[in-house]
This record gives C-alpha cells, sequence and structure tokens, in this order.
C-alpha cells in the first residue's frame, strides 16, 4: 500500500462501485448534480459492466483506500485490421478514469494509468486512444499522448 492507498484490477464483484465512480465522474465532467435518467443510466451501466467484464470487453483497475474504492480506469480492447504502424490491429480505448475529489494529488491516477499501459503493452496493442478532461490531459501528455486532430465525432439527435 502507498501513502494509505492500494491499487488492483477489478472483478465484478466491484461492479456497484465501478458504477458509482462512473456516475460520480459522468456528473463532474457535465457539471450536473443529477441525471434527468439517473436511474436508467445506473442499471444500464451496471448491465454493461456484468456483461463486458467477464467477456473480456472492459479491464478495470481500482484504488482502494480506508476500505472503499475511492478512484478507478478502464480500458476496452477492440480489433480493426491492421493498418501501417498497427500490424496487430489491436486498440485499446483509456476511459472511466476519476478519482474522488478529496483522494486527488496524490499519485492515484497516474498509478492507475499506468497498470492500464501496462496491461495494454502485455496485451500487444498497437495503438492506445482515450479522451482528456482539462484536467487530465497533463497526465496523459507527460507520457507521450498527443491531440489527433483526424478523429470525427456524430451523435444521433434524440427522437
Amino acid at each position: 500500500m502507498e501513502a494509505g492507498w492500494s491499487i488492483r484490477k477489478a472483478g465484478v464483484e466491484d461492479l456497484e462501485e465501478l458504477v458509482r465512480l462512473r456516475l460520480e465522474l459522468l456528473r463532474s465532467t457535465r457539471g450536473v448534480v443529477r441525471f434527468e435518467n439517473d436511474e436508467t443510466l445506473v442499471e444500464v451501466t451496471r448491465q454493461y459492466l456484468a456483461r463486458a467484464m467477464p467477456a473480456g470487453r472492459f479491464h478495470a483497475w481500482v484504488a482502494e483506500a480506508t476500505g472503499r474504492l475511492v478512484a478507478c480506469g478502464g480500458v476496452m480492447p477492440f480489433e480493426r485490421p491492421p493498418v501501417p504502424g498497427n500490424m496487430a490491429g489491436l486498440e485499446m480505448h483509456i476511459l472511466n478514469m476519476y478519482t474522488e475529489p478529496g483522494w486527488r494529488g496524490r499519485g492515484i491516477a497516474r498509478a492507475l494509468f499506468s497498470e492500464l499501459m501496462r496491461f495494454a503493452r502485455e496485451q500487444g496493442a498497437g495503438r492506445i486512444c482515450l479522451h482528456a478532461s482539462a484536467e487530465g490531459r497533463p497526465l496523459y501528455e507527460s507520457v507521450g499522448f498527443h491531440p489527433n486532430p483526424t478523429a470525427l465525432e456524430w451523435t444521433p439527435s434524440p427522437k
């Protein structure tokens, strides 16, 4: 344990805490206290993690302190056809990086991120991507991440 906390890979037994931390992340990045569809979001997130974690489609690491989870980070592997620079075709998307405000500034996010990067390398990922908040960007840039100006995104309009 470092400075009162430790890092470990999460399992399905951590599902409820992973859901809680994910909702805290979403609320903080969107500046809301509660979503209009909070209960539905909790349930579909729970269902997703219950399916994706055992199937290896989502891997999470957590920081534990004072007997509870205070931070998390996740990685989703996906394959695409090989391209120059990524002949294996395996890519990883890092997401769900969140540390409770009272535990920030202690190196927890960096330790979690190191575990995610180690896992991605061990799996043979040829590319790792993520979306960064302004607060998280310095950490990712410090280890070599840079903006990708070629990506576009589309979100369908709600009906």
